[in-house]
């Protein structure tokens, strides 16, 4: 697996196979959000911005027999990944595929009980995050749910390692989202605020920690040793050279690293969830 992971959107760690491995390695954190946002049986439910699917079979469980499913996303391999992951899977019969833009959903006014979108804020412009806000309230049903699941670097940690390096390379990766002009994922505290600005209400928030300690699963440790080597890599792009040598020498003994008894490495995540209230 490489571990940039870039898809034909051009987006960075957006690929089915790394989204997998990174999915897995946080299961349990991440479905309990899932859960918590509320979807319902019966509901009509997009999820805008799949990815690899992993959030799939979840919500065709939750919307039931009487529900539905549209997956959507920008890249169509994933697309077909998804295709591929409902054929072999009977429980998601219920699913339906598409390929399309948050700032642009192929889909009718009023349509859907539910939006679900999960790591894909952070790809697109602060622009572009207003216009994908607009675009969820008009696919939404009057008193539909919006849900946004976003990755919170805030909340992110590597450990044993040097901690003057890690807070170096934070800065660093946020000052390589700024540059860059999009949303990152260093604003997902700010989400719920846009989405009372963005006219939704009933607006709740909830933050997860998710903690792989040594000895790491498989998962845990594909996606640890993939992240570290990715992050080795981007290093390059904006740090000073004393670190950029520190890190990618961390990252050729990268084994020992993530095998090492004291490892932990951390990650978290925010769930916003508001109510579309505008009229039929």
């Amino acid at each position: 697996m490489s571990h940039a992971q870039q898809t034909s959107t051009g987006h960075d760690l957006s690929g089915g196979a790394w989204l997998d491995v990174h999915y897995q390695s946080a299961k349990v954190e991440y479905e309990e959000g899932l859960r918590w946002a509320g979807v319902q049986p019966g509901w009509q439910v997009l999820d805008a911005g799949c990815g690899g699917g992993g959030f799939l079979p979840l919500l065709c469980e939750l919307v039931g027999r009487d529900g539905r499913v549209t997956a959507m996303d920008l890249a169509p391999e994933n697309i077909a990944r998804v295709d591929g992951l409902a054929a072999a899977n009977p429980t998601m019969m219920s699913l339906t595929t598409k390929v399309g833009s948050l700032v642009e959903l192929p889909f009718p006014d009023h349509t859907f009980d539910c939006v679900w979108t999960a790591n894909v804020l952070q790809y697109l412009t602060e622009p572009e995050v207003d216009r994908a806000l607009s675009e969820f309230r008009r696919v939404l049903k009057p008193g539909g749910m919006l849900a946004v699941k976003e990755f919170d670097a805030s909340l992110a940690g590597l450990f044993p390692l040097d901690q003057g390096l890690v807070a170096r390379w934070q800065a660093a990766r946020q000052a390589r989202f700024a540059a860059r002009g999009v949303f990152g994922v260093f604003r997902s505290q700010t989400i719920p605020a846009r989405l009372r600005a963005a006219g939704l209400t009933d607006v709740r928030a909830r933050s997860w920690l998710v903690e792989n300690r040594a000895p790491l699963s498989a998962p845990s440790r594909a996606f640890w040793t993939g992240a570290l080597k990715y992050w080795g890599d981007q290093g390059g792009l904006v740090w000073a050279d004393e670190d950029r040598i520190r890190w990618r020498a961390l990252v050729a003994e990268v084994d020992r690293v993530v095998d090492d008894p004291d490892f932990c490495g951390r990650e978290g995540f925010i769930v916003a969830v508001g109510t579309e209230t505008k009229a039929g």
